[in-house]
Formats: structure tokens, C-alpha cells, sequence
């Protein structure tokens, strides 16, 4: 990585790199990745929607907001964020903590995440 000059091309490379830590659940190295992509491209907001999906998959909600906000105003787009939560909602195993983050995103904007409704009514119908 020490090679490679180019901050775009960093960056990219350490989201990448990142995601797929993300995607064999090692979070901590996740986590690294992200925020050293934020250094080299602290513009891009690949970096921060990649933090607000880890810290999501930790459960941790609001500083998973914090994150999605920071990657909204580097121009990431709504729906893709929601798309990103829709896709962290699907491969979540624990259903009790799918439901407590579908309470927690209706809490925040009932309408935006309308689509949460139909997580709390799994875990109802299974008691």
C-alpha cells in the first residue's frame, strides 16, 4: 500500500479492502480500512457509508447515523444508504437485534423506513 502515490486509488483500494473484511464479519479490520480510506480521501463518501454499515453490523445505531450523515454530505445518495441498510437488515441472523434496529430506524423517520415495518412483524409472529 506504501507503493501506491495516488489518494483516489488508496482510498478505493482500502474501501474495497475493507468491504470484503466486513463481508467475512471482521469488523475491526473493516473499521481500520475505512478510516485510513478517510484520510486519503476525506471527499469521498465510499469511505464513510462503508463505517455506517460496520458500525450497524456492531449495532451500534447512532454512530452508524453519524457516519451515513458524513457520507450523505460528501454526496452519497439517500437511497443508496437506505439500500445499504435494506441489504444489512437482510443478512442480519439475530432476529431480536433486526427488530431492535427496525424499532430504532422507525423511531428516527417512520416514513423513510416504512420498510422496517415488516422486521418487527417477523419477530412478532415467531412468539
Amino acid at each position: 500500500m506504501n507503493k501506491i502515490k495516488e489518494g483516489n486509488l488508496k482510498s478505493a483500494i482500502l474501501v474495497t479492502r475493507g468491504a470484503a473484511f466486513r463481508d467475512i464479519d471482521n469488523l475491526n479490520e473493516a473499521e481500520t480500512c475505512a478510516k485510513e480510506a478517510m484520510v486519503h480521501q476525506t471527499d469521498s463518501h465510499q469511505p464513510y457509508t462503508l463505517m455506517g454499515a460496520i458500525c450497524y453490523d456492531k449495532y451500534a445505531y447512532e454512530e452508524g447515523n453519524y457516519w451515513f450523515e458524513e457520507a450523505i454530505q460528501r454526496g452519497a445518495d439517500i437511497e443508496d444508504i437506505d439500500a445499504e441498510l435494506k441489504r444489512i437488515f437482510r443478512s442480519t441472523k439475530d432476529e431480536e437485534k433486526r427488530c431492535e434496529a427496525a424499532a430504532y430506524l422507525l423511531r428516527k423517520d417512520s416514513q423513510r423506513y416504512d420498510w422496517a415495518k415488516s422486521y418487527l412483524s417477523k419477530i412478532k409472529t415467531h412468539e
